[in-house]
C-alpha cells in the first residue's frame, strides 16, 4: 500500500464504546472549578512551555538535517527518518520540508525515508494552502510506489494502526481548511491504492462521512432530556445549527464544552444554535438508551451543557449513521438554508467557519 509511508500522524477519534485506557476524573470535577484569573495564569505558563519546547524541536530538527547532509547513503536514512517521525510527532511539518525535498530529490536507500519524506511533503503543502498541489504530490507518491514494486523493491508498510492515523492526520488537515471536494480526491486515491481492509473500511467510512457537505442535512426529530420536542426543519430560515455528536466516556468531548460554550455566548443573538446529540447507546451492553440516562444526565450536569441533547437511537432516530457518524467527538454545522456547510470543526476553525456562516 502506498500511502502506509507517505502520511504525518494526527489524532483519530474515538469510537462509541472505546474508552480511554487510564481515564482520569479532571482536576474542575475532583476539586471545583479552578478561578477564571487562576485559569488564565496556568495557560500562560503551558503557552510559554509549548512555546519553548516547540523551539528546542526545531532546533533538533536542523541539527539532524546538518548530520545527515554530512553522512554516507545508509546512515542519512536513518537520520532523516529519525527527523521525519519528530516532526511529524511535533506537528513541525513545515519545519521538516527542506529536509523531505533533498531525501525526494537526491533518493534514498530507505523506502520508509522516502514514504515520510512524501509524508511531510504532503501535509507541509496544505498547511501553507497549496492543497491541489498535495494532491500532485500524493500521485507522484503512489507512481514513485508502484515504479519501485515493478523493479523488484522491497514492500515496507508502516502497522495498518499507524497508517489509519496518518490518513486521518492528512483528511482532518483538509477539512480544517474547508477543502472538502480535496479531501474526497485524495481518499479516493488512497482507496484505489490500498489492499488492507482496515485501512479500506476507514478511508470509505471518511467518505460517506463527507456525502453529507452541500447536502439537505438529515431530519433530527425527537424529545431532547428535557422532554422537550426539537425538530431540526423547524429552524431552516431562522438559525444556523451546530450538531454536536459526543458520549460520557470521551474526554475528548468533555474538554471541548468550554469552547462550545464560549461559541454559543456569542453567536447565540446573530442566529446560532448548538443541539447535541448523546451516543452512549452505542456503547451500552443492551442498546437501550434508558440504562446509559444518569451517566448521560451526570456529564450535562457537572458540564453545565444548556442547550438541548437527544440521546441517539434506531431507525429514524439514529442520527449518527444518517450523518455518517462513527466516531466522537464529531460536529456538523447546518446552515440557515438547511444544508450541511461544515464538518468537523476543531477549535481552530469552529469561530470563524461559524462566523462566516452567520455573516451570509
Amino acid at each position: 500500500m502506498a500511502l502506509g509511508v507517505l502520511f504525518g500522524l494526527g489524532f483519530a477519534g474515538m469510537a462509541p464504546g472505546q474508552e480511554p485506557a487510564n481515564r482520569q476524573e479532571s482536576p474542575t470535577s475532583a476539586v471545583g472549578r479552578v478561578p477564571t484569573a487562576a485559569v488564565e495564569d496556568i495557560k500562560a505558563i503551558d503557552d510559554e512551555y509549548d512555546r519553548q519546547l516547540r523551539e528546542l524541536e526545531r532546533r533538533r530538527l536542523e541539527q539532524l538535517a546538518q548530520l545527515a547532509a554530512r553522512q554516507k547513503p545508509d546512515a542519512a536514512a536513518g537520520t532523516y527518518e529519525r527527523l521525519f517521525r519528530l516532526a511529524v510527532a511535533a506537528n513541525l511539518f513545515g519545519d521538516a520540508e527542506t529536509a523531505a525535498k533533498a531525501v525526494l530529490d537526491a533518493g534514498s536507500p530507505s523506502p520508509v525515508a522516502m514514504g515520510l519524506a512524501y509524508t511531510v511533503r504532503i501535509i507541509a503543502e496544505v498547511d501553507r494552502g497549496a492543497t491541489e498541489q498535495s494532491l500532485e504530490t500524493l500521485r507522484e507518491a503512489i507512481a514513485d510506489r508502484a515504479k519501485a514494486a515493478n523493479a523488484g523493491a522491497p514492500r515496507v508498510d508502516l502497522p495498518t494502526d499507524e497508517a489509519v492515523e496518518i490518513c486521518d492526520a492528512y483528511y482532518q488537515r483538509l477539512l480544517q481548511g474547508a477543502h472538502y471536494e480535496a479531501a474526497a480526491k485524495g481518499l479516493r486515491l488512497l482507496l484505489e491504492h490500498t489492499r488492507r481492509p482496515i485501512l479500506k473500511e476507514f478511508l470509505s467510512s471518511r467518505l460517506r462521512r463527507l456525502e453529507v457537505v452541500g447536502k439537505a442535512a438529515p431530519a433530527i426529530r425527537g424529545v431532547d432530556l428535557d422532554g422537550k420536542p426539537f425538530d431540526l426543519a423547524e429552524l431552516k430560515g431562522k438559525k444556523a445549527v451546530l450538531v454536536v455528536f459526543w458520549a460520557s466516556w470521551c474526554l475528548p468531548c468533555q474538554a471541548e464544552v468550554e469552547s462550545l460554550r464560549t461559541v454559543e455566548e456569542t453567536y447565540r443573538a446573530r442566529g446560532l444554535q448548538i443541539v447535541g446529540i448523546n451516543l452512549d447507546p452505542l456503547s451500552a451492553v443492551d442498546a437501550k438508551s434508558v440504562s446509559v440516562l444518569p451517566n448521560v444526565r451526570r456529564f450535562l450536569l457537572d458540564n453545565n451543557v444548556t442547550w438541548p441533547t437527544l440521546v441517539n437511537g434506531q431507525g429514524d432516530k439514529d442520527y449518527a449513521a444518517a450523518y455518517g457518524v462513527a466516531e466522537v467527538p464529531a460536529n456538523v454545522l447546518v446552515g440557515r438554508d438547511g444544508t450541511v456547510v461544515n464538518i468537523d470543526l476543531v477549535r481552530k476553525n469552529l469561530d470563524p467557519m461559524i462566523a462566516r456562516e452567520l455573516g451570509r
